[in-house]
């Protein structure tokens, strides 16, 4: 039996062994998930990359690979025939005035690679905003307030939009917070955690809209088989974690004490602002920012500019009002003292603040994250003490050809 032809079961019943390339496997996640795929001989998988560079990447680790430039249509078609579904990882990374028409080559390329196929492709939880809300029109109509999430949305639409064009059957994954050994999720995590004064709001018992890597892989592999998997759904931990939990699974990781909580009326107080802000219109935001912004201006100005400060206080004491000089005082110390808060306070992140994501979620069988200890305390040992570079002393290229000749080579 040719592998192509093997059979596996799925809830009772025969399915084919399915044949998966992978768009954007020199990513974290695509190459995570590559390299998974190939381990139980359930799948046949192949990375699809578009420059050598890529490729070679992938090819080091002894991972199949295909070179393809994936925006262009009729190519990808001709590299993707055998293929039975395609996963797509990657997202165009250009300037933005180039992003939209990138985005769009690249969408009229897989949906037509995958007529009459399946279609899976990883967008992300950024695009319901940094503050996510459980509101439910916000999974129909989400407001993303950053140009990674704004990419993210525009590429579900035109997926949505081609993939009828085309027939072809399109699943969208919202993927959340991806953390894990040589992820930068984890490397923000633990950067947070050696912050000094960072504290958890509400003592990190806010559900985390954050997914374990092999988490992720089980829920890819889950859509992969089912034939129920269509539409757009979010995948997270299966049980939701807590930012408790991923803290604390972080925290033993680097070896640091958890972290302390934020005490209860601040964490209402930075909650409530953060929904506040996430319900007002980015352009209503702007004229609000620039307004505090030009309040603060001659204050700020002022201790930016110390020769504009001494050229002021000559001004006002030559016009000798006691009342000017104390009012221009006193925004100067407001300044200053507002200055000085925001360096010593940590920014608390909007993300840790969030209520659950709206929406139907994938039903998948997740693991426990607390199996991912033992692979982050590896990968933490190995970043925090990396291997000494052994220095050799470099030969002459007279030396190096008297080497060679003795030892037989030239013979």
């Amino acid at each position: 039996m040719s592998r192509a032809s093997q059979q596996f079961f799925f809830d009772g019943e025969t399915m084919k062994h399915l044949r998966v390339g992978i768009v954007g496997a020199a990513g974290q996640v695509g190459l995570a998930l590559l390299n998974d795929l190939n381990r139980d001989g359930e799948f046949s998988a192949f990375g699809i990359c578009r420059n050598r560079v890529s490729s070679a990447r992938v090819a080091s680790l002894g991972l199949p690979v295909r070179t393809v430039q994936t925006d262009n249509a009729a190519q990808l078609i001709d590299a993707t025939r055998d293929l039975d579904i395609l996963v797509n990882c990657a997202l165009p990374q250009y300037q933005p005035s180039k992003t939209s028409a990138a985005n769009l080559r690249l969408a009229e390329s897989l949906t037509a690679s995958c007529a009459g196929k399946h279609l899976l492709h990883l967008s992300s939880v950024a695009i319901y905003g940094e503050f996510l809300s459980s509101r439910k029109k916000l999974f129909a109509c989400p407001k993303p307030d950053t140009i990674y999430g704004g990419q993210k949305l525009q590429m579900e639409q035109l997926l949505r939009k081609l993939s009828k064009k085309h027939s072809a059957r399109c699943t969208i994954l919202r993927v959340g917070h991806v953390y894990g050994p040589q992820l930068r999720w984890s490397e923000a995590l633990f950067d947070l955690i050696k912050t000094e004064g960072f504290r958890l709001p509400f003592d990190g018992q806010l559900p985390s809209n954050a997914v374990w890597i092999k988490n992720l892989i089980a829920g890819i592999r889950y859509a992969l088989i089912s034939d129920s998997t269509q539409g757009t759904l979010n995948l997270v931990d299966t049980p939701q974690s807590s930012w408790r939990e991923v803290f604390d699974l972080h925290s033993h990781a680097c070896g640091c004490p958890p972290v302390a909580a934020l005490d209860q009326f601040e964490s209402q107080r930075s909650y409530l602002n953060a929904k506040k802000r996430s319900e007002v219109g980015i352009a209503a935001r702007f004229v609000r920012e620039t307004w505090v912004w030009i309040r603060s201006l001659p204050a700020s100005y002022v201790s930016s500019v110390p020769t504009f400060k001494a050229i002021s206080q000559r001004v006002v004491a030559k016009i000798g009002s006691e009342r000017l000089d104390s009012k221009l005082y006193a925004s100067y110390c407001r300044h200053l003292s507002r200055r000085d808060d925001n360096q010593s306070t940590p920014t608390i992140l909007p993300l840790l603040l969030s209520e659950p994501v709206p929406g139907p979620y994938l039903a998948y069988e997740g693991k426990s994250s607390v199996d991912c200890l033992a692979a982050l305390i590896n990968w933490y040992d190995a970043i925090s003490n990396p291997r000494p570079i052994v220095r050799r002393p470099l030969l002459s290229p007279r030396k190096v050809a008297k080497t060679t000749f003795e030892s037989g080579s030239l013979r």
